[in-house]
């Protein structure tokens, strides 16, 4: 039961949703996204941007096995599944093959050599995301880890990587093919892992205590995610 000082959920998640629009957590306007979209920044700057991106998303899967370990709920569990499944096989988009795959394919259609990508290192932005990762999902109470990986990633993917998608078309030589990267994380199929946070919220994050918790989790979250976005610029 809440405490009495705990908002209402519905409350709670439309300020969570008001705090991502701040302008050092919307990576849905970073300047990457921005240049992307209007064919200003180089095609190996993208493909930069996207190893960084695979170098800790890959990872970072493991951290969802561990937050589906820790969830009570089955039918949370079964999302979570899902979520991981689809990373690994592209279960549910079916678009060839599991993410890493898709990536690999977008990376060499914007140069860059398997040597390349095999021997590259994690940049500091990069380093810092992941290690949060690790901590929210293998160390925090498990609607810190949903909540954090849902309304701060999986709900603003689509939004971002549509941007990115529409920009690549646009005004660069890359195929359906090396799209498919792009176009997975812009899909339904990411929309709906988006959806889970605001239900672990509602059934869990009913005292002022666990609300400040996820709070943290959310916009520390989005904040060192948008700080990630600012690797492309080493490339």
């Amino acid at each position: 039961m809440g405490d009495g000082r705990a908002l209402p959920a519905d409350v709670f998640i439309s300020e969570l949703k008001a705090g991502l629009k701040e302008p050092h957590r919307d990576r849905t306007n970073h300047p990457f996204v921005r240049k992307v979209l209007n064919g200003e920044a180089t095609l190996r700057q993208v493909g930069g941007w996207l190893l960084q991106f695979r170098l800790w998303a890959d990872p970072s899967n493991k951290g969802i096995a561990v937050l589906w370990a820790n969830t009570p709920d089955p039918d949370l569990r079964e999302a979570l599944l899902e979520n991981l499944l689809e990373e690994e096989h592209g279960a549910t988009s079916r678009m060839g093959g599991g993410h890493v795959a898709l990536i690999s394919d977008a990376l060499e259609e914007c140069g860059f050599t398997k040597k390349e990508i095999e021997t590259a290192d994690l940049l500091p932005e990069s380093w810092a995301f992941y290690h949060w990762w690790e901590v929210v999902l293998k160390n925090r109470s498990f609607v810190e880890g949903l909540a954090a990986l849902s309304m701060a990633a999986e709900q603003i993917n689509p939004i971002v990587f549509g941007s990115l998608a529409k920009g690549l078309r646009a005004h660069y030589p890359v195929t359906e093919r090396g799209l498919r990267a792009f176009d997975v994380h812009a899909s339904e199929v990411e929309v709906e892992h988006g959806r889970i946070g605001e239900i672990a919220i509602a059934r869990y994050a009913m005292t002022e205590h666990l609300q400040q918790t996820v709070r943290f989790a959310v916009y520390h979250t989005a904040e060192l995610y948008y700080r990630f976005f600012d690797t492309y610029a080493a490339y």
